[in-house]
Formats: C-alpha cells, sequence, structure tokens
C-alpha cells in the first residue's frame, strides 16, 4: 500500500512541476511552420514545414512601428540607453545587479563628466527586460541603481548629487522579445535632473 502511494505521489509531483520557461532563439536558420493537413488527410495529422528564416527576420524587430526604428537608433540606444548626453548607460546581464566587466569604461566615463561638472545633479533610473513579475522587476530595477550609486560615491561623486528610481519593466526602450532587445531594456540610464 506504501509503494502505490509513493508512486501516485512521485506521479503527481512530475505531472504538476511547472515547465521552465524557454526565451525564443536569435538568429536560427531554421523554425518549425505548422501548415494545415489536406482535406484528403486525418483532421488530427498536421504537417511540419521547415522553413527558412529571411533576413528581415532576423531582425530584432517584431512590428511595423519598430521597423522604422532606424540603425542608428539601436547604436544609440545600446550606448547610451535614455540617458542624458554624453552620459552612458549601464547595463546588466539577466536577473543580475552586480556591474558586469565590461562596464567600468562607460562608469568611469560617467564620473569623469560628473567629477567636471559638479553643479549637475543624476537621476539613475533602474530598468529590467519584461521577463518576471512586475514586482520583482521593481526591486530589481532598483538594486541596480543603488548598485550604481555605491560604485558613483566610492568613486567621488558626492551623494547629494544622486537619486534614483526604478522603472522595472514598464519603460521598455526596445520593444521586441529576444535576447537583443532584453539586453537593451536590462540597464540604469543616467538622466541630468539639474
Amino acid at each position: 500500500m506504501k509503494l502505490w502511494g509513493f508512486l501516485i505521489l512521485t506521479l503527481f509531483l512530475l505531472v504538476s512541476c511547472a515547465k521552465k520557461e524557454v526565451p525564443p532563439i536569435v538568429g536560427g536558420t531554421e523554425i518549425p511552420v505548422v501548415q494545415p493537413s489536406p482535406t484528403s488527410q486525418p483532421q488530427n495529422q498536421v504537417e511540419i514545414d521547415k522553413k527558412k528564416v529571411s533576413s528581415e527576420e532576423e531582425q530584432p524587430f517584431s512590428s511595423e512601428e519598430e521597423k522604422g526604428c532606424e540603425k542608428e537608433d539601436w547604436e544609440r540606444w545600446m550606448l547610451y540607453g535614455r540617458s542624458t548626453l554624453p552620459l552612458k548607460a549601464i547595463f546588466f546581464d539577466y536577473d543580475d545587479y552586480s556591474i558586469k566587466e565590461d562596464m567600468w569604461d562607460p562608469i568611469k566615463h560617467n564620473v569623469k563628466y560628473l567629477l567636471q561638472h559638479k553643479n549637475l545633479k543624476v537621476e539613475l533610473q533602474g530598468n529590467c527586460d519584461e521577463r518576471g513579475t512586475n514586482e520583482y522587476n521593481m526591486a530589481l530595477g532598483a538594486k541596480r541603481a543603488q548598485e550604481v550609486k555605491k560604485v558613483l560615491i566610492k568613486l567621488g561623486i558626492d551623494e547629494e548629487r544622486i537619486s534614483t528610481i526604478s522603472f522595472g519593466e514598464e519603460r521598455p526602450l526596445a520593444k521586441c522579445s529576444n535576447e537583443t532587445c532584453w539586453s537593451i531594456n536590462r540597464r540604469v540610464d543616467f538622466v541630468i535632473i539639474e
């Protein structure tokens, strides 16, 4: 009897476990396309055809509105995000708020500018990609902004000149759902407020 209970419990756990969402593959060469079966075949039979992805489909755009974005927009976004020029955005890895190694040069650039312009105040705006709950992303955006603030203070920027805010996933810069867009949306923007 205990064996049956164990087997039922194991089966229940296997069936009820949530599947992990896998992000779409970017830049793949083939995708399956489901086509309706001809009327001569049984209705439950589906034919799967492999179709080459055109170069237009490999772009990070998902709607007609975003296809209007120019290459220069994407290049600017990958450097500055929504930061006030000439300040640069700081980008983050997925589900992380630690400063990446390749972000130290933009941070030094921003610190140098802020030290030369001592009258300016800056708002650090934390942003996330769309994955995760709104609440989680608001907290993660706040952690990212706070982490950048700590670094700025250590590098000599007066704490009174720095404020932080989190927008979480609410203000995506790139609106498509793939790794290219998500990486652009995971950032802290430096916005001059005074």
